[in-house]
């Protein structure tokens, strides 16, 4: 039978990055309290799409991100918070306009946090309305 030599050490806290993003999404959506959100459901294809890792280093997710908040600035040049989610009702993502700052900010949802996100949100609150 082999011996085994036993260490023992400190233990030391490790940074846990599932925590620290998830921290990260808190702070984000404590900053949109207040604003008034629009929810926007992607279609089938863009759902497909979203997670995506082209090849060809086409960001969907930019793309389709910035197609949609022309659209609302369109529709709604008031608009100040908006919750992308997929046809899972999953949240992908989050992007708001300060008063402060003209332009918007947003961040991705990574998809081991959405379900998380989801019932931190609401998002159950509102109904599927049709892709814009």
């Amino acid at each position: 039978m082999a011996e085994y030599k036993l260490r023992f050490t400190e233990e030391t806290p490790e940074t846990d990055g599932r925590q620290e993003t998830l921290d990260e999404l808190i702070h984000f959506m404590k900053e949109m309290e207040g604003l008034t959100m629009t929810v926007v459901t992607l279609d089938d294809e863009q759902s497909e799409n979203w997670d995506k890792d082209d090849k060809d280093d086409f960001d969907y997710q930019d793309y389709y991100g910035k197609e949609i908040i022309q659209q609302i600035q369109a529709q709604d040049p008031d608009a100040a918070c908006v919750i992308i989610r997929n046809t899972r009702q999953q949240p992908v993502a989050m992007a708001a306009r300060y008063p402060e700052d003209p332009g918007w900010q947003g961040i991705g949802i990574d998809i081991r946090l959405r379900a998380n996100i989801r019932k931190m949100i609401g998002l159950d609150d509102y109904q599927l309305e049709e892709p814009i």
